[in-house]
C-alpha cells in the first residue's frame, strides 16, 4: 500500500483565503454607502471578492480527487466510494435548500408575496453540489490519465458553451435555471461555473504529487494570457457577456486561482504557525459561508445596511472577518468537544 502524503496546508490556506474573499465582499456591498459605491477601494474589493466562487469550486472540484485517492488507498472498493461521493454531493444540495429555507424564515421574506420563490434559487453551493454529482462520474474508479483528459475536455466544453448555452430561448423552468439563469431566478449557474469545478478536478491528479509551485504559477499565467488574448479576438458567439459567461472570463479568473496555488506552495508549512486562523476558517467554509451572508445581510446588522463610508466600512471588514473567525475556533472546540465524548465512549 502506498504511503499517504503529507497533509497540503497550502489547500487549507486557500480555502480560508476563499473565506476571506467572500466575507469582505458581502460585508462591503452590504454595509458601504453608496458614496462609497465607485473609486480604487471599492474596484479592488470587487476584484477580490471575484475570486471566491471561481476559489470554492475549484477547491471543491480537487479535494474530491483527493479525497477519492485517500479511501483508494486504504483499500475502500469503487462501488462504496462512488456511492460516497453522490451522497456527499446530494448531501451539499440538501444543505443549500435547506439554508435558503432558514433565510426565507429568518429574513422575513415569508411576509413578502412569493417570497419563497427565493428557497429555489440557484446559487453556489447548489452549483458546487451538482458539478461535484457530475465529476465523480469521472473521477472515482477512473484511470488517472482519462481521468485528467476527460476534466480538462469537460472544462473547455463547459466554458465555450456557456454562451450558447446563456443565450438559449426555453420557458421558464427551474430545472433549467440550473444550467442558465438571470437575476432573480438564479446567481450562479453551471454554464460556466462548473468549469472551475472540473478544472479543479484535473489538477487534483497534479497535486497528489510532490509540490512544483512553479509549474502551477505557470499554469495559471498561461491561463491568464489565453484569457486575455481571447478577449480581443473578434465576437464570435452571438450571446456575448463578458462578465457572466465568456470563456476568456473564465480563463483570466480561474488563472488567478491557479497560480495562487502555486504562490501558496512557496511558503512552507511551518508558516502555519501564524496562519493557522486562516486555514481554521477554511476548514470551517461552510459555516463561513452562512455567517457571511447572514450577518451582513440579515436582520442583525440592519443599521449598517448602505450606511458606512469608506474607512468605516473597511473596519466593518475587519469586524466580520474576526467574528466568523471566532464562530470558525468555537466550532472547532466543539468538534474536538464530540470527538473525545466519542473516544471515551469507544
Amino acid at each position: 500500500m502506498a504511503e499517504a502524503p503529507r497533509r497540503k496546508m497550502w489547500l487549507d490556506w486557500q480555502r480560508g483565503l476563499a473565506v476571506l474573499y467572500m466575507l469582505q465582499w458581502h460585508t462591503w456591498d452590504s454595509w458601504r454607502h453608496d458614496s462609497a459605491a465607485s473609486g480604487a477601494v471599492h474596484d479592488l474589493l470587487g476584484l477580490i471578492g471575484g475570486f471566491a466562487a471561481p476559489s470554492f469550486l475549484y477547491m471543491a472540484g480537487m479535494s474530491q480527487v483527493l479525497g477519492d485517492a485517500a479511501q483508494e488507498r486504504k483499500g475502500v472498493p469503487v462501488g462504496v466510494r462512488c456511492l460516497g461521493a453522490i451522497r456527499r454531493a446530494l448531501w451539499l444540495l440538501g444543505v443549500a435548500y435547506l439554508l435558503r429555507v432558514v433565510w426565507f424564515l429568518a429574513g422575513g421574506a415569508w411576509r413578502v408575496p412569493d417570497g419563497w420563490h427565493g428557497i429555489l434559487k440557484v446559487d453556489v453551493l447548489n452549483v458546487i453540489a451538482v458539478s461535484l454529482l457530475l465529476s465523480a462520474l469521472f473521477t472515482v474508479g477512473v484511470r488517472p490519465r482519462l481521468h485528467a483528459v476527460i476534466a480538462v475536455a469537460a472544462t473547455a466544453a463547459v466554458a465555450l458553451l456557456a454562451p450558447v448555452v446563456a443565450g438559449w430561448q426555453h420557458p421558464p423552468s427551474r430545472a433549467l435555471d440550473y444550467l442558465y439563469s438571470e437575476w432573480p431566478r438564479g446567481i450562479f449557474y453551471l454554464f460556466p461555473w462548473a468549469a472551475f469545478c472540473f478544472a479543479g478536478s484535473a489538477l487534483g491528479r497534479l497535486a497528489m504529487k510532490e509540490s512544483s509551485p512553479f509549474t502551477w504559477i505557470g499554469i495559471g499565467v498561461a491561463l491568464a494570457l489565453a484569457g486575455w488574448a481571447g478577449d480581443r479576438l473578434p465576437t464570435f458567439y452571438a450571446h456575448q457577456d463578458y462578465w457572466r459567461v465568456s470563456p476568456a472570463w473564465v480563463a483570466i479568473r480561474l488563472g488567478g486561482v491557479v497560480a495562487t496555488s502555486g504562490l501558496l506552495q512557496l511558503v512552507p508549512a511551518s508558516a502555519d504557525r501564524w496562519l493557522a486562523w486562516l486555514r481554521l476558517m477554511g476548514k470551517h467554509s461552510l459555516l463561513g459561508y452562512f455567517l457571511s451572508i447572514e450577518l451582513p445581510y440579515g436582520v442583525l446588522s440592519r443599521p449598517f445596511h448602505k450606511q458606512l463610508g469608506t474607512y468605516a466600512g473597511l473596519a466593518g471588514i475587519l469586524a466580520m472577518t474576526v467574528l466568523i473567525w471566532a464562530a470558525s475556533a468555537a466550532a472547532e472546540r466543539y468538534d474536538g468537544w464530540k470527538a473525545q465524548r466519542a473516544r471515551a465512549a469507544a
